[in-house]
């Protein structure tokens, strides 16, 4: 038994989420601006405009999480500088741009990867540096900067740890879902595989092996029973050729079951096998005209598709309504291959029960393959008895060979 990945995240949790994050950048601007301009005597203007680069490179620090870092720490470059000619304190990152930074590294540890988490802190405390460098009139005031630059750097290492833990869970925990769902995946497919050669198995085991007798049995008719008439002779002479054709079928079906290569480059009925088709279900008593209009240029599949589609259709008049005349068309409609076959009504007493083993999935079968290459199918009965199949087909379908 396998198990089942964590369902995601709900939608109303990440919008929450998103909506704190806004919440959070709005507050920041509202205070660092006023703080700004008012204590370190930036003018309002200038403190309006850096406060809001760094409110909004917090808030989209989701979705540009590069260029919200570049912009995060050209604001604090910025700031630390306007704020240089006042002798208030902290500096130079005040507490507002400690609390911005450190927003900014929780959701970068969370939703981005732990380089640029760690590239981004280790930039911030070079940045705090490089401001008291080139500021000599501040160097005098080591307690203030000593004590911004440790207060920084420390709040924000802990709290960069502690989003690069908790991202880098949320990251294993993603790839174990992905993993466990490319191994399930993969045992679909195996077990598909398996499910595939179990039913090569089988049709081998039985209808293989009884269409391999009926052939012998056909074959060997002719030398067993003597003074066979001539008409016996042909009807078990139509019965080996159809049980031969059934069995080289039946190779290629196992073949594709199993996956073989050789077996996609077999041979496939085309639309001039309609008339073998058509006299091996004369042979068998049911009288078939067959009206062919169409050329040879028509997609292989379709073809195919075609050629499946009377095999089936006579089929079903030879289960349900043996002796009926029936009568197969098949011609070109401009882009449209169209096949009709309509038999007539069976003569009286000649129309036995469906077989026992009759699954009844002719017609299903039918609509599949039609459907599948964009067609359209109609059938039902004949006011006079009858039944009728008409099927629509595109002459090209993209991916057949000609």
């Amino acid at each position: 038994m396998t198990s089942t990945p964590k369902p995601p995240r709900p939608s109303w949790l990440l919008l929450a989420v998103r909506i704190g994050l806004v919440v959070i950048a709005v507050s920041l601007f509202a205070v660092a601006a006023p703080v700004t301009a008012v204590h370190y005597d930036v003018p309002v203007p200038l403190a309006m405009l850096v406060s809001a680069v760094l409110s909004l490179s917090v808030g989209l620090a989701p979705l540009f999480p590069r260029a919200s870092s570049i912009a995060h720490l050209a604001g604090l470059a910025t700031l630390g500088l306007v704020t240089a000619g006042s002798a208030a304190a902290p500096w130079p990152v005040p507490v507002t741009g400690i609390i911005g930074l450190s927003v900014l590294l929780v959701v970068l540890g969370v939703r981005s990867t732990w380089r640029l988490t760690a590239t981004v802190w280790v930039a911030a405390a070079v940045l705090t540096l490089v401001l008291v460098a080139v500021t000599p009139g501040r160097w005098g005031q080591a307690d203030v900067w000593a004590t911004s630059f440790v207060v920084t750097a420390g709040d924000t290492l802990v709290l960069a740890a502690a989003a690069i833990v908790i991202g880098q869970r949320r990251s294993i925990r993603e790839e174990l879902a992905a993993a466990r769902r490319d191994a399930e995946l993969e045992q679909t497919r195996r077990r598909a595989v398996e499910e595939r050669s179990r039913i090569a198995r089988e049709l081998h085991d039985v209808v293989a092996h009884s269409m391999s007798v009926v052939h012998m049995q056909a074959e060997s008719a002719p030398y067993r029973v003597a003074d066979l008439p001539p008409e016996a002779r042909a009807e078990f002479a139509a019965i080996a050729e159809t049980s031969r054709t059934a069995l080289r079928e039946m190779r290629q079906l196992l073949g594709t079951l199993r996956g073989d290569a050789d077996a996609e480059r077999a041979p496939q009925p085309r639309l001039d096998d309609l008339d073998a088709l058509v006299r091996a279900t004369r042979a068998a008593g049911i009288p078939v005209e067959l009206r062919l209009d169409a050329d040879d240029d028509v997609d292989r599949l379709v073809q195919l598709t075609a050629y499946r589609v009377v095999q089936e259709a006579l089929g079903n008049v030879a289960r349900h309504a043996p002796g009926a005349s029936c009568v197969v068309t098949v011609g070109r409609r401009g882009a449209a291959l169209t096949v009709e076959v309509a038999n007539a009504a069976p003569p009286a007493g000649s129309v036995p029960g469906a077989p026992p083993d009759d699954g009844g999935f002719g017609l299903a079968g039918m609509r599949e393959r039609v459907h599948a290459l964009g067609g359209t199918i109609d059938h039902g009965p004949d006011p006079d008895g009858g039944f009728r199949v008409a099927v629509t087909l595109p002459t090209a379908t993209g991916g057949g060979t000609r």
